[in-house]
C-alpha cells in the first residue's frame, strides 16, 4: 500500500459471545460483552470488528454499537463478517458494546477473533510519510498527515479543503458532497481509497484499490461526511456515518489495457443517503477542457485539486487515459476527475508528479456494455516457417535442422491442447507464399484433429511431419492466411507464429497488420540473432497483445511452445528450469514445486537429443506416485493430472526425470540437456505489462509483470524477481569491423547482406557470434517501481536505467511466489529487441569538399560507443538541417559509415548538418566541422584492431582535452576501405552535443 491508516490486531485468545461461549446470559436471552480495544501508541481513530464461526439460528441476532447507530447481523450475513467502523470517541471508556440475542433458538454464538485499529502510521511507499485518517474528527482542529510527495507537482501541494469551494452553488461544492472515502482491510493492514457516488447506492472507484476483491470488499465501508471547514476545523454538529459495501457490481484492473474501475453497492438507509449522485460522462473530454479533482489523500479530509480559484485542464485524452496535472497522494486512488458541468469523466489510476492518468468513464461504460465473458475456449492458428533457411542446423550441435526441431515443437503444442474442450486449431505454413488452401483449416480439437496434424506416436508424421523447407519468406502472407481462418464473433482468437528469418517477399507484415485487429499474436524467433528481425517481431506482438520470445535452439523452441500452451489455454507456468543429465546418470534429482488451489497440472519435459529418452515420475505431497499415463514424442513427454489427485492438492509436489530401462545391464545413455515445465490450470496468471514501444540502447526499461486472477484481484503475500539475459556484443560493432558482405541464398531464401555476413562469420567461427550475460533483479510493488500505480494490486516492476547497453534481443524471465497458508508460483518470459540509439555526442562526421558543398560521412554511434553498423539505411532516416540541403541519397559504405552529398549555406552555424529521426525517438542533430588550418588526417592503418586499440589508449591516457574537431580522435572514421587515412582536405567533427574530451600526443605518430 502507498499509505497505511491502521493495523489489524489479533485476539489471543479469541472471545466468543452467546450460548456457545458457555457463559450464562447477562440478561434473559442476551449475552452482552463490552470489548476493550488496545489503544494505539499514537491514539486510536476507529476500530472495525471481525467475527468468525458465527451461528445465528432461527431469528437470533448479533448487535454491535457503532457510536452512530448499530450493526445488526442475522443468519443472512453468513458465518464470517466485519462491522462498519466504530466511532471510538463515542465510547470514552474504551469498550465497544456487543450483544448476542436469542430469538427462537437457545444455541449459537459469534467469535471475535481480530479487529482493525485506525491509527497514525508510517507510509509504505515513503516511510517518512505519516497518515492521520480520522474520519470521526476527534480533535476540534484537524492535524494534517505528513503526506507522501511522490505525486506532487507543487510543494506544498496545490489543493485546499473541499469546503473552501464557495458559494454552495459552485459546481465543485456540489460535487464534493458526493465524494467519499472507502476504508478496508487489505493484506493485514487498514487502508483507504477515494470514491464517487454515481447512483443512489453505488460508488465508483479504481479497480486497483481492491487487491483481494472479495475479501477486501467484505471489510469495506464508505463515508461521505469526512470533511472539515475551509480552515481545517471540525464543523458544528459533525457526525460521520459509514455505509457498508454489500456487493461488487463490476471490477476490472488490467495495466496492459489501462482498464481500471470498480463499482460497489452500498447498504443505505431506507430514506436514502440524502446525496445527489454525480452524472457519468459518456464521451471523452477534449484536450484542454477544464477539470478538477476531489479526493482523500493519505486518508485525510476531503481535498479539492486545484483550489477553487482555478481549474486544471486535460493535457491529453484517449480511450486509455486522461492526462492531467493536479496534486494528489496515496489514498487519492479511485477519486474522480470532473468536468465544469459536474460530471465524472475519469477515475484516478496511476501516474507521477505533474502527469496523472485517469481511466475514462466513457471507456468504462463501453466495458460495462460489453463485459468480457469467462474464457472457456480459444481459436488458434499455428503459423510455421518452412522457408529455405529452415534447412540450416538448429544450433544444438547435433546436426538436426531447424525444420526438424520446429516439427517436434509444433507437434508437442498440438498434443497439449485438450480435445473436446471447445478449442479450435488450424495450421498454415509459408515460404515464398503461404500454403493455399491452408495446411489444416480451423477445426474443433479432437483426437482425430490431432492425429491428422501429428500422426500416431511418436507424433512425427501427419501434416506437420510432412513439412519441408524451401523458398523465400512472406510473414505477412502467412498472417493474412491465418487471419482469414479466424472470423470475428467466435472464440477469442490467437496466432502462434514461428519464423527463423527476415521477411523478403510480399505481402509484408506492414501490408496486412492493420487487418489483425482483435487477434492476439505470439511469436517465436528461432535461431541466433544473425538471422532474425527481432525489432519487427517485438513490435508485431506488442501491437497485438502477444509476446515475442527468441529461441536459440530446439530445446528453447519446445519450451516456448509449452509456455505458449500455458499462456493461451491455461494459467501459465509454475516453473520451467533446465538441467543436464550426463550419459552415466540414470535419474535426475527430484525437483520440488508448490501447489496452492490449482485445478490441474500439466508436467512437460523436453530434451535435446532424439537418441535419448526420458520419462516422468511425479509424486504428491504425501509421497504417492501419480499413475496417470504420459504422452510422449521423439524429444518430449507430458502428463496431465486433474486436482485433487487421491484427495491431495495443496503442498509440495516433486517431479523427477529418469531414463527408461534398468536392471543389471541398462542400455547405454547419451548426454542430455532437458527442461521441466509445470503448467497450471486454475489460479492466478503472471502476465508481462508490455505497452507498445520501440526500445533503444540507453533507454530506461521497466519490465513490469501483473499477478492476477482472471475474475479480478491478486493473491496475497506475493513477491517477484526477474532474470534478464542480454547480449554481450552488438551486430553493428561486429559488422563494422568485418565489413558488409553480399547477400546469399539458402534453399531459395535470400538473406540480406547484414544477415548473410553474420551467418558467414558465424559458420567460420564455428560457434554463435553472440554471447549473453545474465543478471537478476528484485521486482517491487510500490508506486516508484510501477510507474506511479497507487496501490500494489499484483503489479511489480523495477525501472532499470543502465540495462540496455548493447543492441540485440533481451529476454526477461519473471517469477512470482505467493500465498498464505499454502504457497505457489508463476513464471513468464518474453523478449524485446533493442536497437542502437544514434547519439549526437558520440556520432562522428566528416565532410569532404567545400566551401559550400561536398559529401558528409557519418559513423552513427550510441552513447556507449556502439556502432549502428552497415546495412542499416532503414535505421538511419536522414533529413537536412536548416541551412543544409541533401542533394542525393544516403550511401552505405559497408564499414559502419554512411555518406550523403550535401550543400550548405555559408555562415550557417553548424552547417553542414543532418537530422537523424529514428522511429519512436526525438530527432537528433549531427554535423560536420571543417578541419583547422594545417590539420592532418589520422595515421595510416587506422582500421587495424591493434592500431585502433593503441589510438584508444592514447586517447584516454594523455593529457589535455582535444577540441571536438581534432582529426586524431580515435572514434573518428577511417577511409571507406577501413585501412587508409582520410584524404587531405577532409573536414571532421563530432555530433552536436557535449564534446567527448580526448588527449593528444601519440595518436598521430
Amino acid at each position: 500500500m502507498s499509505h497505511i491508516t491502521g493495523t489489524v490486531q489479533t485476539l489471543s485468545p479469541p472471545v466468543t459471545v452467546g450460548p456457545a461461549s458457555g457463559a450464562p446470559p447477562t440478561s434473559p436471552g442476551t449475552w452482552s460483552y463490552d470489548f476493550p480495544w488496545v489503544p494505539a501508541p499514537s491514539g486510536t481513530k476507529l476500530v472495525i470488528l471481525h467475527f468468525t464461526g458465527v451461528s445465528l439460528p432461527a431469528a437470533n441476532r448479533l448487535e454491535v454499537d457503532l457510536g452512530y447507530g448499530t450493526d445488526v447481523f442475522t443468519s443472512a450475513d453468513g458465518p464470517d463478517f466485519w462491522t462498519r467502523p466504530v466511532n471510538v470517541y463515542a465510547f470514552p471508556a474504551g469498550r465497544v458494546p456487543i450483544r448476542y440475542i436469542t430469538n427462537g433458538s437457545t444455541t449459537g454464538g459469534a467469535t471475535l477473533d481480530r479487529y482493525a485499529r485506525g491509527e497514525r502510521h508510517a507510509g509504505q511507499q515513503d516511510p517518512t510519510a505519516f497518515s492521520n485518517s480520522d474520519p470521526f474528527l476527534g480533535d476540534a482542529l484537524y492535524t494534517e498527515p505528513k503526506y507522501d510527495p511522490f505525486w506532487f507537482c507543487n510543494t506544498p501541494p496545490n489543493w485546499e479543503n473541499a469546503a473552501c469551494a464557495t458559494p454552495a452553488t459552485d459546481v465543485r461544492a456540489r460535487v464534493a458532497k458526493s465524494v467519499g472515502m472507502i476504508v478496508m482491510v487489505s493484506q493485514g493492514i487498514l487502508s483507504t481509497c477515494s470514491v464517487t457516488l454515481i447512483e443512489p447506492n453505488v460508488v465508483l472507484t479504481a479497480g486497483h484499490c481492491l487487491e483481494d476483491v472479495a475479501a477486501e470488499a467484505a471489510s469495506a465501508s464508505v463515508t461521505f461526511d469526512y470533511a472539515t471547514d475551509c480552515a481545517g476545523n471540525r464543523p458544528p454538529g459533525y457526525a460521520a456515518r459509514f455505509h457498508k459495501v454489500v456487493k461488487v457490481l463490476g471490477h476490472q484492473w488490467d495495466p496492459n489495457s489501462g482498464v481500471d474501475y470498480t463499482l460497489l453497492q452500498l447498504k443505505v438507509p431506507a430514506a436514502g443517503l440524502g446525496l445527489t449522485p454525480v452524472p457519468v460522462r459518456p464521451d471523452l473530454p477534449g484536450a484542454g477542457e477544464q477539470v478538477f479533482g476531489i479526493h482523500h489523500p493519505n486518508g485525510a479530509v476531503k481535498k479539492l485539486s486545484p483550489p477553487h480559484t482555478a481549474f486544471a485542464a486535460t493535457l491529453a485524452s484517449s480511450a486509455r487515459a486522461l492526462d492531467v496535472n493536479v496534486d494528489v497522494s496515496g489514498g487519492s486512488s479511485g477519486s474522480g476527475l470532473f468536468d465544469s458541468a459536474g460530471r465524472i469523466v475519469g477515475i484516478l489510476s496511476n501516474g507521477g508528479k505533474c502527469l496523472l492518468h485517469y481511466y475514462p468513464t466513457a471507456s468504462m461504460l463501453g466495458q460495462l456494455a460489453n463485459p468480457p465473458g469467462p474464457q472457456t475456449s480459444r481459436d488458434v492458428m499455428v503459423v510455421l516457417d518452412r522457408s529455405g533457411s529452415m534447412q540450416d542446423t538448429a544450433g544444438t550441435g547435433r546436426d538436426r535442422t531447424k525444420i526438424e526441431e520446429a516439427r517436434d515443437a509444433a507437434s508437442l503444442f498440438v498434443r497439449l491442447v485438450r480435445a473436446g474442450s471447445g478449442n479450435r486449431l488450424g495450421l498454415v505454413s509459408f515460404s515464398t507464399t503461404a500454403t493455399s488452401p491452408v495446411d489444416f483449416a480451423l477445426a474443433p480439437v479432437s483426437d482425430t484433429t490431432k492425429n491428422t496434424l501429428t500422426g500416431p506416436p511418436p507424433y512425427t508424421g501427419g501434416i506437420i511431419g510432412a513439412l519441408d523447407p524451401g523458398g523465400a519468406t512472406t510473414i505477412g502472407g502467412a498472417l493474412a492466411a491465418a487471419r482469414d481462418q479466424l472470423p470475428p464473433a467466435t472464440n477469442p482468437r490467437s496466432v502462434l507464429l514461428l519464423t527463423d528469418g527476415l521477411q523478403n517477399t510480399p505481402p509484408m507484415v506492414a501490408d496486412i497488420e492493420n487487418t489483425l485487429g482483435g487477434i492476439d499474436v505470439d511469436a517465436v524467433g528461432f535461431g541466433t540473432e544473425t538471422s532474425l528481425d527481432g525489432a519487427l517481431l517485438t513490435r508485431l506482438t506488442q501491437d497485438h497483445d502477444g509476446l515475442y520470445t527468441r529461441a536459440g535452439n530446439g530445446l528453447a523452441l519446445k519450451k516456448f511452445f509449452g509456455l505458449a500452451f500455458g499462456n493461451i489455454f491455461e494459467a501459465g507456468a509454475l516453473m520451467d528450469p533446465e538441467y543436464d543429465m550426463p550419459a552415466a546418470i540414470r535419474r535426475g534429482d527430484p525437483i520440488p514445486f508448490q501447489v496452492c488451489g490449482e485445478e490441474a497440472l500439466t508436467v512437460i519435459i523436453g530434451w535435446d537429443n532424439p537418441d535419448g529418452d526420458l520419462l516422468i515420475a511425479l509424486r504428491t505431497p504425501a509421497g504417492d506416485y501419480v499413475s496417470t499415463a504420459s504422452t510422449s514424442g521423439a524429444t518430449w513427454s507430458f502428463v496431465r493430472v486433474p486436482l485433487p489427485y487421491a484427495q491431495q492438492r495443496d503442498g509440495q509436489w516433486t517431479v523427477q526425470v529418469y531414463r527408461p530401462g534398468g536392471g543389471e545391464f541398462p542400455p547405454p545413455g547419451v548426454d542430455l540437456r532437458y527442461f521441466v515445465q509445470v503448467v497450471a490450470s486454475g489460479g492466478p496468471r503472471l502476465d508481462p505489462v508490455t505497452a507498445p514501444r520501440r526500445h533503444y540502447t540507453g533507454d530506461t526499461v521497466n519490465p513490469m509483470v501483473f499477478l492476477h486472477y482472471g475474475q479480478g484481484g491478486s493473491p496475497p503475500a506475493a513477491r517477484a524477481d526477474l532474470t534478464v539475459t542480454r547480449p554481450a556484443a552488438g551486430a553493428g560493432n561486429i559488422l563494422s569491423q568485418a565489413g558488409l558482405g553480399a547477400p546469399v541464398t539458402v534453399g531459395g531464401d535470400t538473406l540480406p547482406p547484414r544477415q548473410s555476413t553474420l551467418r558467414t562469420l558465424e559458420k567460420a567461427a564455428g560457434h554463435p557470434l553472440f554471447t549473453y550475460t545474465t543478471d537478476t533483479f528484485p521486482l517491487f510493488d510500490d508506486p516508484a517501481h510501477t510507474d506511479g500505480t497507487f496501490e500494489p494490486a499484483g503489479l511489480f516492476g523495477n525501472p532499470l536505467p543502465e540495462l540496455l547497453t548493447v543492441e540485440g534481443d533481451y529476454t526477461f524471465h519473471a517469477r512470482a511466489v505467493y500465498g498464505e497458508g499454502c504457497a505457489s508460483s508463476r513464471e513468464t518470459q518474453w523478449t524485446v529487441h533493442v536497437d542502437v540509439s544514434v547519439d549526437p555526442a558520440h556520432t562522428t562526421t566528416t565532410v569532404t569538399g567545400g566551401p559550400t558543398g561536398g559529401t558528409l560521412t557519418l559513423v552513427p554511434r550510441d552513447r556507449y560507443g556502439n556502432r549502428l553498423g552497415p546495412g542499416r539505411t532503414d535505421g538511419l532516416p536522414l533529413t537536412a538541417a536548416p541551412g543544409t540541403t541533401l542533394t542525393g541519397p544516403v550511401t552505405d559504405n559497408g564499414d559502419g559509415s554512411y555518406t550523403v552529398p550535401v550543400t550548405w549555406t555559408a555562415g550557417t552555424p553548424g552547417a553542414p548538418a543532418v537530422i537523424v529521426s529514428q522511429p519512436g525517438r526525438p530527432p537528433v542533430l549531427v554535423n560536420g566541422t571543417p578541419l583547422p588550418p594545417g590539420g592532418t588526417p589520422c595515421e595510416p592503418c587506422c582500421g587495424g584492431a591493434l592500431t585502433t586499440l593503441l589510438r584508444t589508449l592514447c586517447h584516454c591516457l594523455t593529457q589535455p582535452p582535444r577540441p571536438p574537431h581534432d582529426p586524431c580522435d580515435p572514434h573518428a572514421p577511417c577511409g571507406h576501405d577501413g585501412h587508409h587515412p582520410k584524404p587531405p582536405g577532409t573536414h571532421h567533427g563530432t555530433g552536436t552535443g557535449t564534446g567527448t574530451g580526448s588527449g593528444k600526443g601519440c595518436c598521430g605518430g
